[in-house]
């Protein structure tokens, strides 16, 4: 549910060009993938995927495609449960990548370089969530070096500003004393520009770039607009949970706790079927006990806090770990 899943939405676009896509066939299964990936289907969008692969082993789409539902998957449920192989899928992107970069036309080449940027990009997002923020840093950076590699060959593949502004504006805004003491530059409002290109002119990635505007709009305490815009989201993709999270986020800071409250109670009620190992319960939990307590409605925010302690024996040591701050705060309400 954090900010990282719609880091990954964006990255999980490509478009219809020449080279690596040479027909319709591919665009309706891409078309499919997405809608299922973007509605949170995973397992769906993973086998609409595997036909990119059936029809061309050798086309590294195939491979990077399947990732990207694995990685969709992990972000959404907060869990490292397909590292392994998403990790083996992203080396095939850049063998299979740099293969066809030995012999293709440079126009052509941009597309391999925007799937090697891609790759780069989801492994920085994997190690930003499950593993060294060192190796984040490091994939980041090689990620921005292939986006630039296929500006260089084709800047009128509009899809790759899609990464390079993310990179930018994500970058600006957690460099922190980086940026102060001058090692990065503040490319923010460049950030911004790139996405706002990608939704304007991208052929695969303008859902995935308006993904990453909502956040970004939240970041910029742009509420009102990230409101509207998370709306629109859910009435094209209505069961899936990432636009909900924004959406209850902005209400809250908004300072509509009635709306972030019944927000986060449909997100918990969600998260109830389906636990995981409990991450965005305790997320959910957190989001509707401090509506109810800004809207002064203590009977209700103590029944929360009486569900929190109901499952905490449930949350597996390695979550409670991870969220101490919050169950901690949480349970202090409670006593």
């Amino acid at each position: 549910m954090r900010l990282f899943i719609c880091l990954m939405l964006l990255f999980s676009a490509l478009p219809l060009r020449a080279g690596p896509f040479p027909g319709s066939d591919k665009t309706e299964i891409i078309n499919r993938g997405m809608t299922a990936m973007l509605g949170g289907y995973w397992q769906r969008s993973y086998d609409a995927f595997m036909e990119l692969h059936r029809i061309d082993s050798t086309d590294p789409t195939g491979y990077l495609f399947r990732a990207a539902a694995r990685q969709a998957e992990m972000i959404d449920r907060e869990e490292n449960l397909h590292g392994r192989e998403m990790k083996n899928l992203l080396d095939s992107v850049k063998i299979y990548s740099k293969r066809q970069l030995v012999s293709c036309s440079r126009s052509d080449s941009a597309m391999y370089y925007l799937c090697l940027g891609h790759a780069y990009a989801y492994r920085s997002l994997w190690e930003a969530r499950f593993g060294s923020n060192l190796s984040a840093l490091s994939d980041g950076f090689k990620a921005r070096g292939k986006y630039m590699d296929g500006l260089k060959a084709d800047s009128t593949l509009y899809d790759l500003y899609l990464g390079l502004g993310s990179y930018h504006y994500w970058k600006t805004v957690k460099a922190g004393i980086l940026r102060t003491v001058g090692i990065f530059k503040n490319d923010r409002r460049k950030g911004i520009d790139e996405i706002q290109l990608a939704v304007d002119s991208s052929l695969f990635s303008r859902d995935a770039a308006l993904s990453a505007m909502i956040w970004i709009m939240i970041n910029e305490k742009q509420y009102d607009s990230a409101i509207v815009l998370s709306r629109t989201m859910i009435k094209k993709y209505p069961e899936a949970n990432s636009f909900y999270w924004p959406l209850a986020q902005s209400y809250f800071k908004s300072g509509r706790y009635e709306k972030s409250s019944d927000i986060y109670r449909m997100i918990l009620d969600r998260q109830k079927v389906s636990p995981g190992n409990y991450y965005n319960v305790i997320e959910a939990v957190h989001g509707l006990y401090h509506s109810l307590n800004r809207l002064g409605e203590n009977p209700s925010a103590g029944k929360i806090l009486k569900y929190l302690d109901s499952i905490y024996d449930k949350i597996p040591k390695k979550i409670r770990r991870q969220q101490r701050g919050k169950l901690w705060s949480l349970r202090r309400q409670g006593r």
